[in-house]
């Protein structure tokens, strides 16, 4: 089983979400009346939890679910869990978007379709509800473009074969880096996957730069750009420019589609 989640979250209703959320909300506030807004994300956690349980609900904190492919495996924890209803606390100055790509990809891991967001950091308390409208089927049947890919080495369509294997246990839509540690593991693991290489510009060392290796002389990069993804191409092919890699395998997950570009060095 790829996905081992610890609760099995039902997908809640309008109604029971409305009922749950006011109490959630007015804890909150509550939290940080008592607290302000400079300690760490714990201790807003724990007092919310508390408040709520004293309100005679279901609460569950730091609930673990742990994805899987052969002998690879990540556990995520979940910050609050309130009667099935999705939460996951912040203590920053706002929302970013990666904090909103966190939260929706906790909620494709328990296929639920509300996750909400609880910011302390700010003057005032502020929450934002998601809505993730995939469900699990809908994340097993991407589409690929493999137009601006061809073969550098052999173990080219290995790395191919493993993403595709990785997207048939876990689906698309996941955090990129899940993908990326994935693929690291599989080629290796860190200590063999991941390199420090020599930057040079006109024979003249400046530095290292770290790449993963899937052979000796290629690397590969996992993305998830539903835009500006061929301006990030034109850096790796800088990149390349000053690195002394053959090609990069680039690999990008937007959204349903999977997209494969080989980048090759030119001189």
């Amino acid at each position: 089983m790829p996905i081992h989640r610890t609760l099995d979250l039902q997908s809640v209703t309008d109604a029971d979400f409305d009922v749950i959320d006011e109490a959630v909300m007015r804890c909150a506030y509550a939290t940080q009346n008592k607290f302000g807004r400079l300690f760490d994300e714990r201790i807003f956690e724990n007092d919310l939890a508390a408040r709520l349980r004293a309100e005679c609900l279901e609460v569950h904190t730091q609930v673990p679910v742990k994805v899987v492919h052969g002998s690879f495996e990540k556990t995520y924890y979940l910050d609050l869990v309130v009667n099935h209803m999705l939460y996951e606390l912040k203590v920053a100055t706002t929302l970013l978007p990666e904090h909103e790509a966190q939260v929706l990809h906790y909620a494709m891991l328990q296929d639920i379709r509300r996750v909400k967001h609880i910011n302390f950091g700010g003057s005032q308390v502020r929450g934002k509800l998601l809505f993730n409208a995939l469900t699990t089927p809908g994340r097993h049947q991407p589409k690929m473009r493999k137009s601006g890919w061809h073969i550098l080495t052999p173990q080219c369509e290995r790395l191919v074969t493993h993403l595709k294997q990785l997207i048939q246990d876990w689906g698309t839509h996941l955090d990129s880096h899940l993908y990326s540690e994935a693929l690291v593991h599989h080629f290796g693991g860190e200590a063999h996957c991941l390199q420090r290489i020599d930057v040079k510009a006109e024979n003249f060392k400046l530095g290292t730069h770290l790449v993963q290796l899937f052979s000796p002389a290629h690397a590969f990069v996992v993305t998830a750009f539903s835009s500006h993804q061929p301006a990030y191409q034109k850096h790796l092919e800088v990149l390349l420019d000053h690195v002394a890699l053959d090609g990069i395998q680039l690999i990008n997950l937007n959204r349903s589609r999977l997209e494969f570009t080989t980048l090759e060095r030119k001189n």
